[in-house]
């Protein structure tokens, strides 16, 4: 079986995939800012470097999977989203890989459905994946107002798939894949505390997969999508943004392809 590395597979999407490749017999490494088999504050530099280390030193020769799923919602502070939503999984994911390369694996990364939606500041956008200078993104995102932060959210995880999507070929050159899900709205730990008026905004447009049933989609769905992109069944697979969203991106953009 394989070795597989995720951020973020302490609770909700990232404890299903780590649930469903183990029990597929895969050996699987959690980093997360608590209860990891290495715990680290991945929007730091320092604590992704400490992650980086780990995976290194535990398995040097090679990893079959990379999942970098951890992330924060859009309540969080601007400075904090661009760091743990765009910077960590693009550090994590060029960090290692070269271990991914020693055994032509593939990586895939959490992004959000949110990413087409009118919250989305292409500036900002272009900002993150183009200048991608973290220092300076982070000094600007301090001033970013506390209403903005669903489009600091929506927007880094557009940068985040932009970047999964650009990168794509050269890791293909390297025998690698890279690809991105989208989930849409999922019942996690992040999203158990809404309140009702909160349900009822986000449930403004009805799932339409749950139509008629005001219920959010299940963790376990999002997560059957990263493990097959990561898995040796999507070896055709690469450099795709998969909505695993229960169709609202199809009923919002449904003349898009």
């Amino acid at each position: 079986m394989g070795i597989y590395v995720i951020t973020g597979g302490t609770t909700g999407i990232g404890a299903q995939v780590r649930k469903q490749l183990t029990e597929a017999g895969n050996e699987v490494f959690n980093i997360d800012y608590k209860d990891g088999d290495v715990c680290a504050d991945l929007s730091t530099k320092e604590g992704r470097q400490k992650a980086i280390d780990a995976v290194k030193e535990k398995y040097p020769d090679g990893i079959d999977g990379l999942i970098c799923n951890a992330g924060v919602g859009p309540t969080a502070p601007a400075a904090k989203i661009f760091a743990l939503n765009f910077f960590a999984s693009e550090q994590i994911a060029e960090g290692l890989r070269d271990l991914l390369k020693k055994k032509q694996g593939a990586c895939v990364v959490t992004s959000s459905n949110s990413i087409t939606n009118q919250s989305v500041r292409m500036d900002w956008v272009d900002m993150i994946s183009n200048v991608m200078d973290e220092d300076r993104i982070m000094e600007y995102a301090k001033d970013i107002p506390p209403q903005l932060q669903p489009s600091a959210y929506s927007s880094s995880k557009r940068a985040l798939a932009r970047w999964v999507r650009r990168i794509s070929p050269s890791w293909a050159y390297d025998g690698l894949r890279i690809n991105a899900v989208a989930p849409g709205n999922t019942t996690t730990p992040m999203t158990q505390g809404l309140t009702d008026a909160q349900m009822d905004a986000a449930l403004l447009i009805p799932i339409p997969t749950r139509y008629g049933r005001r219920e959010f989609l299940d963790a376990e769905e999002i997560a059957n999508g990263i493990v097959f992109l990561v898995s040796k069944k999507a070896s055709g697979v690469n450099g795709i943004v998969m909505f695993v969203d229960g169709g609202i991106d199809a009923l919002m953009r449904s003349e898009q392809v």
